[in-house]
């Protein structure tokens, strides 16, 4: 099943060039922060929760097939199916840190993945689910994606 782009200049993208836009950038940083918070297996079905979440927040954030992009970054080595589900290899690792280090710094997205921490923590709360904790306290995973020099 294809969906309608409403963006005309994204509908020209080569399939393996749509590996290189931000939204792919925002879905490698959402497993890479979750994939272990959750007492389940974090399977594609719960990443593209996390992602519609997250839209809730970071309104910029638009993606049409979610489950085709995940389909996508497994097929480029970006992400595999482990013991405990979904989660970055090395080089899916490596891209977050060069090709979408700027994007998933900001402000704005940093905010978004706080708001997401949070939603979860409400409904941990509301519906007596236990999480397996918070990915990183704020302060680490921001100290963890500031440049080594």
């Amino acid at each position: 099943m294809t969906y309608p782009i409403a963006d005309a200049t994204k509908a020209t993208i080569h399939p393996l060039k749509v590996l290189d836009l931000p939204e792919a950038g925002y879905i490698l940083d959402l497993t890479e922060k979750f994939s272990r918070s959750f007492g389940w297996r974090f399977d594609p079905e719960s990443l593209h929760a996390l992602v519609q979440l997250a839209r809730r927040h970071f309104p910029g954030l638009e993606i049409r097939s979610c489950e085709s992009l995940i389909r996508r970054l497994q097929l480029a080595g970006d992400l595999v199916q482990g013991a405990r589900g979904l989660e970055l290899t090395p080089s899916g690792k490596a891209r977050c840190r060069s090709t979408f280090r700027a994007l998933l710094s900001a402000p704005e997205w940093r905010h978004a993945v706080d708001q997401v921490c949070e939603d979860l923590s409400v409904f941990s709360e509301t519906e007596g689910i236990s999480l397996m904790g918070d990915p990183l306290p704020p302060v680490e995973r921001w100290s963890a994606m500031a440049p080594a020099f």
